[in-house]
């Protein structure tokens, strides 16, 4: 494992493994969850990528799609906090352990299946957030966080001007990094992944409902 990042061939890849690719000479990676010749992930704004049949954003395609001309590198759990400090760039590791490969597959085939996982977000809900919550099941009890569990925002949100840091993401703010790892955080807490699609599509419903409301209220206005 080095500092950067740990490559990986194809051939000793796994099925439940969560690997990523650098993007635009190292400026960030895109995140998957490998689900045997395939892959699952959140990122739907990738051309040649179709919409689930549950109409979320996790979505399905081929590794060569993903890796393009690029390397594959695999995320690593469970690393010491030592070892997670001595990586130059976020999003590379967790201190959180990864849970059995049969329970991460689930998670990942029940959200591509069912759908449930939201919208993506680049600061909420991204690719990387995904396949956190795919490996650990760990998820932030206050949904209305400003940025969820990506260590590679985690990582932009360090470079910001202390006075956005402090409007847009005061509870980062002194956090650092390593704080804001999901294996060392106090807001997270395990979400079984039918308990999520129940949860996301009740919400749905009570935002239709509120919409069909609005607007009758303007047809009568």
């Amino acid at each position: 494992m080095s500092s950067l990042s740990n490559r990986v061939k194809n051939e000793n890849l796994e099925a439940g493994d969560h690997i990523y690719s650098w993007r635009n000479f190292f400026a960030y990676a895109h995140h998957v969850q490998l689900r045997g010749k395939n892959f699952v992930h959140i990122f739907t704004l990738v051309a040649g990528l179709n919409k689930n049949p549950a109409g979320s954003g996790v979505a399905c395609s081929c590794l060569a799609c993903f890796k393009r001309k690029g390397s594959l590198y695999r995320f690593e759990y469970g690393v010491t906090k030592i070892a997670f400090k001595l990586h130059l760039r976020g999003g590379t590791c967790t201190t959180a352990e990864s849970d059995p490969k049969s329970e991460v597959l689930h998670r990942a085939n029940y959200l591509f299946e069912n759908g449930g996982f939201g919208k993506y977000s680049l600061f909420r809900n991204n690719c990387e957030d995904f396949t956190l919550y795919c490996k650990t099941g760990l998820l932030t009890i206050d949904i209305d966080k400003e940025s969820g569990r990506s260590g590679q925002i985690a990582d932009l949100v360090k470079m910001l001007p202390k006075k956005i840091k402090a409007k847009y993401f005061s509870h980062c703010v002194g956090l650092g990094r390593y704080g804001s790892d999901v294996g060392v955080r106090d807001d997270v807490i395990k979400v079984p992944v039918e308990d999520l699609v129940a949860d996301n599509s009740t919400q749905d419903d009570e935002n239709d409902h509120l919409q069909d409301n609005d607007n009758a209220t303007q047809l009568r206005r």
